[in-house]
């Protein structure tokens, strides 16, 4: 069994990843956790639906996301290696995340004002790259810390010495698993989704400095 985590660093084919990389002068936008060499199936905070780009929250993402729509997408892999009994209480916290995946949301906030090096924390609310530092931190993992950077380069930097792979995103099969990415939607249904996200997120904001 191979007890390591995989973090992927990702430059998305999209016109968010664009716009944030040209923000950031970063090579990648995005950073994902995955516990199978393969990388088929990744765990991170992202936008749940490929119409809807300001909905997000916890996702299981499919390698066809870099692969599908927009283009193929450039990625940078490190193995980290977990000892047992850790990896073990690793993949049940992101079991548990995962079952409870509908109470957490994606840190629009964060990410947004992360541009101008402010990190506003939200109750259950995270951005991919707070995400999977807070994982790697949990568990003692590559020498990060809560109080590290929190930005993609920041852990980009950290995790160098781990790196197995860079370069086009690894080919896989054509099933997109969980992922929800590419499902159509509605109009009406964005609206509402959009809304109501941004709702949550004002009423945690409100809830945590009362």
């Amino acid at each position: 069994m191979d007890n390591a985590i995989y973090i992927v660093f990702s430059a998305t084919p999209t016109g968010m990843g664009s716009v944030i990389r040209k923000a950031t002068r970063n090579r990648y936008n995005h950073v994902s956790l995955s516990l199978s060499r393969d990388i088929h199936k990744m765990y991170s905070f992202a936008r749940l639906h490929r119409t809807i780009p300001l909905y997000g929250g916890f996702v299981a993402e499919s390698i066809l996301r870099y692969q599908s729509f927009a283009g193929e997408a450039k990625v940078k892999i490190c193995r980290v290696e977990v000892p047992e009994p850790r990896f073990t209480y690793l993949r049940n916290y992101l079991e548990r995340l995962w079952s409870e995946r509908e109470e957490y949301i994606y840190n629009t906030p964060a990410a947004l004002a992360s541009l101008i090096h402010l990190r506003p924390a939200i109750s259950k609310a995270y951005t991919c790259v707070t995400f999977v530092q807070g994982i790697l931190a949990r568990y003692g993992l590559a020498g990060v810390t809560e109080t590290d950077i929190p930005t993609v380069r920041a852990l980009e930097r950290r995790l160098a010495p781990y790196t197995v792979y860079e370069g086009p995103a690894p080919a896989s099969s054509q099933d997109w698993g969980e992922d929800a990415y590419p499902v159509q939607t509605t109009t009406r249904y964005a609206v509402y989704t959009t809304a109501r996200h941004f709702g949550r997120l004002a009423l945690r904001v409100l809830i945590g400095a009362a």
